[in-house]
Formats: structure tokens, sequence, C-alpha cells
């Protein structure tokens, strides 16, 4: 479907909020961040941000769209070739380096993903779905123990991801290379256990 000249415009407005917010949020933290400020940032009237975001909270909800839109659509890159363990290696990649300029961002809203009375509350489980489906077919491929159960190994894997964002302290002064060896190295040892070879 072409996206019409109105929904283009509206979606690039939409777009500069968000990355506004995430500047302004990693400059000065999220509590200090007016919704003024976001709005001078992104050069759009304070009522033309409240028509897509009506909260501060609701851009965090924002971003997290964003992340969980980019991330299925790297997934759907995938050449279908590929072992699906790999995938998976490929897939947590993504997500940690994606993560690292805003990583203070990432950690608020993983925190609120886990507070019930929070908007953001399971925002993330699109995500958390996406590698699911992967560990189910690294199972059905024979890579991964078929004795254990997918949802375990899912968490696993989020804990690697929490890990990353929450315990590498030093995240942001990392180069990529270094945190590519250092997520691998910790999916290694994670995952040593799920493999029906290893």
């Amino acid at each position: 479907m072409v996206e019409s000249r109105r929904e283009a415009n509206k979606r690039k407005s939409r777009q500069k909020i968000l990355k506004a917010s995430r500047r302004l949020f990693k400059e000065y933290g999220y509590e200090n961040t007016m919704i003024e400020e976001v709005a001078a940032k992104a050069e759009v009237s304070k009522a033309t941000l409240y028509n897509y975001f009506p909260n501060k909270d609701s851009l965090l909800v924002g971003t997290m769209d964003d992340v969980t839109e980019s991330f299925e659509k790297f997934i759907r890159g995938f050449d279908p070739q590929m072992r699906t363990d790999e995938k998976i290696y490929m897939a947590m990649k993504f997500l940690i380096l994606d993560s690292i300029p805003f990583v203070g961002i990432s950690r608020r809203i993983l925190f609120l993903n886990g507070c019930r009375d929070s908007e953001m509350f399971g925002k993330a489980n699109t995500i958390k779905n996406i590698f699911d489906v992967m560990v189910k077919q690294a199972q059905k491929e024979g890579i991964f123990k078929s004795e254990l159960t997918d949802k375990d190994i899912v968490d696993e894997l989020m804990g690697v991801y929490l890990i990353s964002q929450f315990q590498w302290t030093d995240l942001e002064t990392m180069t990529e290379e270094e945190c590519i060896q250092r997520i691998e190295r910790l999916l290694d040892l994670t995952l040593a256990g799920c493999y029906v070879n290893k």
C-alpha cells in the first residue's frame, strides 16, 4: 500500500519528536526533560507534540514501539538458510548494540516494562515472543535440547539482555567489537547447556 503525503508527514513528525526526546533524555535525563523542550528540539508546536504523545511517558512507549519495529525489520532480513542459533546470536547482538547510544532510556523502559501500573507494562513481550519462535525452531531443528522448555531458554536469553543493560556499567565506553565479543562469550556460557551436541 502506498503511503499518502499526509501519512508520510505524520510519520516524519512522529519520528522527529521521538528522536528529539531520545537526545534530550540522554543529555539531561528523563526527569529533567520538559515536554516544551522536546517540542522545541523537534521544531514542532507543543500542540502538535500532544497530538502524537499525550504525556512524557507516551514518548517512552513510542520509543519502545520504534525499537520493536526496528528489531522485527532486522529479523525479517535474515537469510533463511542461516542456522537458527546463529540468528539468535545476531538478534541479541542487534538488540544490545541498538540500545547502547540510549542505554539510560533503555534501562527506564525495561524497568517500567515490569511495573503493572505503567503504560510500559509488557511492551517488551513482542521481542520476547520473537526469541521464543526462534528457540522453538532451534529445538525443532535439533540444535537445542527438546527436553528443555522454550520459556526457560527465552528467560536465559532475556537475562543476557538485562545483564548487558543493568550490569555492564562500561557499556557506553566499549567499542562495538568489544561489546560483540562480550555478548558472544555470555551467550556461549548461558546457552552451553541448551545445545544437543555441546
